[in-house]
Formats: C-alpha cells, structure tokens, sequence
C-alpha cells in the first residue's frame, strides 16, 4: 500500500475540507506527516478551523481509507491522487479539481482531444439527432467523448460513442459501487470497454443532489472544449459552461429556435459571448484545424534544430497538440521567447499554429 495515497485519500474524508482548504494543507505539509504532527503544530496549520484539529489526533479517517482502498483494489478501480503521474492533466490545472478521482476502466486521458457533450435531460428530437450526427462524424477523428451519464444529452452521447467505437468518458455524481440513473449500468459497462467511469466519491458516500453540479467541473476540466446542445433558460448544463470558461476551455451551443424552451439556455450562452455558435461536426473541426486533414503520417526531420527548437519539438513528438500556456510552464520557457521559437519552427517546417494558441508538429 502506498502510504501517501493512504493519507491523502484520509485528508479527503474529513469532514468540512474542502477542495481550497486541502490544497493549501498539503502545500504546507505532506499528507503523511499530519498524523504525527502536534497539537500546537496542527492548531498553528488550522488557526481559522480549530475543530479539524480533532482530526488528526487518531487514526480513524486512515481506517477509512484503507477500507477504501482494499474495496477499490478488489472491484477493480484505480485511486488517481492530484500528486501522481496518471491523474489526468487537463484536469490537475482547474484550481479546484479534486485531490482524489476514482477509476474504472484502463484509460489514459493523453494526446487526444476531448469533446465534453452535455445537455438537459429532458431532450428533444432535435437535440438527439444533433448529437448523434455530431458523434458520427467524428469518429475517425483523434477524440474522445465526455459526458455525465444523465437521462437525455449525456446518455445518447455516451451511447453513440459506444456505437461508433469512440473512447468516452461518463462522469458520475455518486460513487462508482453504483450507476445512477440504475437503467444506465449497460451503457457503463459498455464505456469501460473503451474509456472509463470517473467519480470524485469514495464507493460510502451518499448520493447528493449537490453532486450532480459538483461533478459538471470535473467534466468541464477533462475537456478541451465543451458542447452544450440543449438547455432551459435555468439548465445544469449552464454550470458545466460557467466551469469550462473559468477554466479557459472553448465553450459551444447549439442554437434553436427563441421561443423553444430547452433552447433558451443555448441562446443566451451565445447571445452573451459566453458560447460559439456551432451548427455542426464541421465547426468544431474548422475551429481547431482539423477539417479535412489526413492521418498523421511518419516523418524525418532533416533540419538542425537549436537547444531550445529541439526541447519543443521533442515534447511535441511526445505529447501531441499542446497550447503555447502549457508548453511554456512544462519547458520552463517565458513565453516572449517561446513565441520566437515557435516562430522560427513554423519558418523551418517544424510545427504549425492552430487555432486557441494551440501547436502541434507538421
């Protein structure tokens, strides 16, 4: 067992710490080392929240975890903690992504573009042949589905992507021990054949309808960009919007009619700035430069690249299409000179632009 897993899923347990609050604990101390600090020690670390104190002083959250752990372990879900490799590294940037993700389903999260698709629940035909086109036409593309397993937008998007044999990813609001809504465990089972179900909730949490927003950031997070097909003028899709343009994600939706009810939300996110207008597959292709490319194809690098053209292009080869924000905080490069760089490779042939500050090898 790892130890510091054990202690950080135990930190997650406890009561009122919340995602900020975690966070600063273990920029202050390791997760290990809060069980064996003092009073006086843990009181100068909580002098806001005394209470949590209490905590500390036995072993009854790391017993909870271990429980935890040995139930995973059994049922064959992985524990992603914020510190490690695997956990998903869009996700780790949103400032208040989850310390611990549950797993179920072997899915690497890497070198693909994620398309968060969400909508209401109460779905029309509209809605379900927009998404269901959409789906098919990406399927040759090098994406991956996220959705929420929900009754209308979520689940005909997971269920299409099942069909077409695209990756997808259903975000649950409660522990993976159970599938809510119940008549969706087929489509689940289907998902992890080819993706994975990912929850924040240990498999003893209870069922919340908080949950069900909470968990709109976590898919909001995964995603390069999000669609929002069908919503009310008050819909939860609205809440995986907000997350995703906090987070600096591209935010789409699909335009309806004015006077039609579960389009309202969707006019508004566009009428405000707050969402592109997408009709089609092809928008959201012609947005990140895709329409119409070939497969990727092998190729041999024949021109002499400087230390810092080499660095870039060798993490390019490796990690696919990155934004010139994440290629300047991996490489430790300011960015006035990851601009010139990246200048002088596109002159070369090396790399090209895309569309949002993306880059990717030619």
């Amino acid at each position: 067992m790892k130890p510091d897993l054990l202690h950080l899923l135990a930190l997650t347990f406890i009561p009122g710490l919340g995602t900020a609050t975690q966070r600063k604990i273990i920029k202050i101390a390791r997760p290990d080392e809060l069980w064996s600090f003092s009073q006086k020690e843990l009181h100068q670390i909580f002098r806001k929240k005394p209470e949590h104190v209490d905590a500390f002083s036995s072993d009854k959250y790391l017993e909870i975890a271990e429980k935890e752990i040995e139930y995973c372990q059994a049922n064959g879900i992985d524990i992603l903690s914020y510190l490690s490799n695997d956990y998903p590294e869009k996700l780790r940037d949103a400032i208040d992504a989850p310390l611990i993700l549950f797993r179920k389903g072997n899915y690497d999260f890497e070198r693909k573009l994620h398309i968060g698709v969400v909508g209401t629940r109460k779905m029309t035909a509209y809605g379900k042949e927009f998404i269901e086109q959409f789906v098919e036409d990406l399927s040759e593309q090098n994406m991956a589905f996220v959705s929420g397993l929900a009754f209308g937008c979520d689940v005909t998007a997971h269920r299409m992507a099942v069909k077409c044999r695209i990756p997808n990813v259903a975000v649950l609001a409660t522990g993976l021990n159970r599938v809510s809504p119940a008549s969706h465990a087929p489509v689940a089972e289907k998902i992890i054949e080819n993706g994975a179900l990912i929850s924040e909730y240990a498999s003893f949490h209870k069922p919340e309808s908080m949950n069900f927003v909470l968990r709109n950031r976590i898919i909001a997070g995964l995603c390069d960009a999000v669609i929002i097909v069908e919503s009310a003028e008050r819909g939860g899709a609205l809440f995986t919007a907000a997350y995703a343009n906090s987070y600096n994600r591209e935010v789409f939706a699909l335009p309806g009619r004015v006077g039609d009810k579960f389009s309202l939300g969707c006019n508004q996110l566009i009428q405000t700035n707050q969402a592109y207008m997408i009709r089609n597959s092809n928008d959201l292709l012609d947005y990140f430069n895709l329409r119409n490319r070939p497969k990727p194809k092998q190729t041999t690098l024949f021109v002499e690249l400087e230390d810092d053209e080499q660095k870039i292009y060798d993490h390019l080869k490796a990690k696919g299409r990155q934004q010139i924000d994440k290629l300047a905080l991996d490489l430790k490069i300011p960015i006035y000179q990851l601009n010139t760089t990246l200048l002088n490779l596109e002159l070369k042939g090396v790399v090209k632009p895309l569309t949002g500050k993306f880059f990717e090898l030619e």
